[in-house]
């Protein structure tokens, strides 16, 4: 494993919060214009069934040339081959990684990483899928301290499952994966200073960046476009009520319904634009398309998450 630059996460914080606006702003577009490139050249390559990490065909395994594409599950790789990658590259890469192939296959749609589907105090819990390829990463408040009474997992650490086709490949409990460094760096920068400290996974962000943001989702009402399909990333519905002392007629609902069919537009966001008084509602959920969340409690899944508009 490389040697890693450790920094201070106190004293960057300081140094952080000193700096002018104008450069903050600078350097958030400098990452977010490096994070854009290494997707292009990611996304590229992967379609082209080449890793853009060892430059090698994503179907290739090597004991002893450990790579993040091993996590497609090549021919030859087993569970205990897991170590390698826990060794080799620290937490952000493995999940930033998984989150950027299951993008691929359907953008925000394949990441759940609702922080109301998951249960407990979790530092971080989030599940992506990549057809028949499920991850779930999960970091409790416990396991970041480190368990001290066990030997086994007394230092801050995670947890990481794999199902393949449905079966579990890679269960939660069979590794207490340690963090590098640098993880530890950043994650008690966000931690600590969650006001002016965020992180991005940029194309690989899933769902919670929908639901946490009113503006994202004011654009999925206005912009989305409404399928019968079974894999829809999101589910609407809409309750209109007239304005205090006003009415509104069948006649106006079922315009607003055919301009939408015809247009293909959601009934919201026509709603919305023809009924200017009126009392719109409109909830968002997750839709069938998103994976379930698998906590490592075990409990329930409820998809009853609502975000009104």
């Amino acid at each position: 494993m490389k040697k890693q630059t450790e920094i201070n996460p106190v004293e960057f914080a300081k140094w952080f919060r000193e700096l002018p606006e104008k450069e903050k702003r600078k350097g958030s577009q400098i990452e977010a214009l490096r994070a854009e490139e290494d997707w292009e050249n990611f996304s590229e390559l992967f379609r082209k069934g080449v890793c853009s990490i060892c430059n090698k065909p994503l179907k290739t395994f090597s004991v002893s040339n450990p790579c993040l594409h091993w996590l497609l599950k090549p021919k030859g790789f087993k569970k205990n081959h897991f170590k390698y990658l826990m060794e080799n590259f620290r937490y952000f890469r493995i999940s930033a990684y998984a989150r950027w192939v299951a993008a691929i296959d359907g953008p925000i749609r394949n990441i759940n990483d609702l922080k109301d589907e998951h249960s407990g105090n979790k530092i971080f819990d989030f599940t992506a899928r990549y057809k028949h390829i499920t991850w779930s990463y999960s970091c409790s408040d416990t396991d970041f301290k480190g368990h001290s009474t066990s030997r086994n997992s007394d230092f801050p650490h995670y947890h990481m499952q794999m199902y393949v086709n449905k079966m579990p490949f890679i269960k939660y409990n069979d590794f207490h994966i340690p963090f590098h460094n640098e993880d530890l760096c950043d994650l008690e920068l966000l931690i600590n200073n969650s006001d002016i400290v965020k992180h991005s996974y940029g194309r690989g962000d899933g769902m919670e960046a929908i639901f946490s943001n009113e503006d994202a989702l004011n654009f999925i009402i206005d912009k989305s476009t409404p399928t019968t399909d079974a894999e829809a990333a999101f589910h609407m519905s809409t309750i209109v009520m007239a304005p205090e002392g006003g009415t509104i007629s069948g006649d106006e609902i079922h315009e607003a319904f055919e301009e939408a069919k015809a247009t293909g537009r959601t009934m919201a966001s026509v709603l919305r634009e023809r009924l200017k008084d009126a009392n719109i509602r409109t909830i968002v959920s997750p839709g069938e398309g998103v994976p379930e969340a698998m906590p490592r409690s075990g409990r329930n899944k409820d998809r009853a998450r609502d975000d009104e508009i």
